[in-house]
């Protein structure tokens, strides 16, 4: 009797069950004598490895701060870089709970570094590898940095103290560190936090040397500051501007009386827009005001109206005559020619023709220096010899006098 067909197939399912069955135990002994040679000295341990680390760069170097778990078997902690290339290793000594080992590694190149940090006990069992990365600074770094510029230093309106407005600041700065004598020539260090647009500065030597530089944190938790050499500027010696408060018209005969509604008051409300003060037609004119107060002058501003800047009716070139008892008559017997000045347009474009660099020195203010050691004078006569467009009348924004006079 032949076998059946389906008893070959029991058969051949028979035999190859019994080939898996057998190679899993081979394979299942060699794995256990394996883990018998592995462990023959003791269980494998792995110690605990960092529980976190960061990184806190620095100039040219960086700090590890790597903060340990609770395995009191740790005896030391080693970091890895440059492919593994270089190593820095550090003791622990295991006190109570999670420690904190702070690694520092120096003479390093700028540059982004990738750290493998383990750690290990005292047969040197090793941790599973915790991986970080961070920031080494240097001298491309400090190519980017400069100190703080000043866009305006000014005495206050009474003279007392000096206002520096600064420009904008460059990313990271920490703070502004400013050198200066104090009135007795002592020396005085002031820091002021980065970022700060404007600083007030009073009690120093008038002018003495205010030297000053940007201190830098490339990043917030940084362990270094970075500068670059200080920047040297003059503080101003005491000025104060002319109370405008105290200004008044003072129409003397043959004085150009104001036009269009724009009245010589308006010379002195510190507002730089129209309206100005305008005159009636005629030109040379002159027109006359008192500053409630007697004072020798040591430098005035003049503002353009800005609606017409280097044309039209504003002043191009004029005199200033001063006067502590003027004539009543309006006679130029008691005045003293103090100045003559001529408005400048920086580009020297013809004409009425003027650009945006013109136009901002306009907006700014043109300033005219008294000559030294002038009396002191309380009447101001403005005499208008020339306007920028030609026009038969005049126009002007704004007025301000300053003195030396405490």
């Amino acid at each position: 009797m032949k076998p059946s067909k389906n008893n070959d197939i029991l058969m051949k399912y028979m035999v190859v069950c019994f080939l898996v069955v057998t190679v899993a135990c081979l394979s299942s002994c060699a794995k256990e004598d394996d883990y018998k040679k592995a462990t023959k000295n003791g269980e494998i341990y792995y110690p605990g490895r960092a529980d976190s680390v960061t990184v806190y760069g620095g100039n040219r170097r960086v700090q590890l701060r790597i903060e340990l778990g609770n395995d009191p078997l740790i005896t030391k902690v080693k970091a890895f870089w440059n492919n593994n290339a270089d190593s820095v290793e550090m003791k622990v000594v295991k006190k109570n709970g999670k420690e904190v080992v702070n690694m520092l590694i120096d003479n390093l190149n700028q540059g982004t570094y990738n750290f493998s940090v383990y750690t290990y006990t005292s047969d040197n069992a090793r941790s599973v590898v915790k991986n970080t990365s961070g920031m080494v600074y240097g001298e491309n770094y400090l190519k980017t940095l400069s100190n703080r510029t000043i866009k305006l230093m000014a005495l206050s309106l009474d003279g007392n103290k000096t206002v520096i407005d600064w420009n904008g600041a460059i990313a990271g700065e920490k703070s502004i560190e400013l050198k200066y004598l104090d009135n007795d020539g002592l020396a005085k260090t002031l820091i002021i936090p980065g970022g700060t647009m404007k600083t007030e500065l009073s009690g120093y030597q008038e002018g003495s040397k205010l030297t000053y530089r940007s201190v830098y944190l490339p990043e917030v938790n940084a362990i270094d500051e970075f500068s670059v050499g200080y920047t040297e500027v003059v503080l101003p010696v005491f000025e104060r501007q002319a109370d405008k408060s105290k200004f008044r018209e003072y129409i003397l005969p043959g004085d150009a009386r104001d036009a269009h509604g724009w009245k010589m008051t308006n010379l002195w409300n510190e507002d730089y827009n129209p309206k100005g003060f305008a005159t009636t037609n005629g030109i040379p004119q002159w027109f006359t005001f008192d500053m409630g107060t007697s004072v020798s002058l040591s430098r005035f501003k003049t503002w353009q109206s800005n609606d017409r800047l280097y044309r039209a009716e504003n002043v191009r070139k004029f005199e200033i005559w001063g006067s502590d008892a003027p004539n009543p008559d309006g006679s130029w017997t008691s005045w003293t020619k103090l100045l003559t000045c001529e408005s400048l347009k920086p580009s020297g474009l013809p004409g009425t023709e003027s650009n945006a660099i013109d136009e901002a020195y306009a907006r700014a203010g043109e300033e005219f220096i008294f000559p030294e050691g002038l009396p002191k004078l309380r009447y101001i006569r403005i005499k208008v010899l020339e306007t920028w467009g030609g026009a038969d009348f005049m126009t002007m924004a704004e007025l301000t006098f300053w003195t030396k006079d405490r």
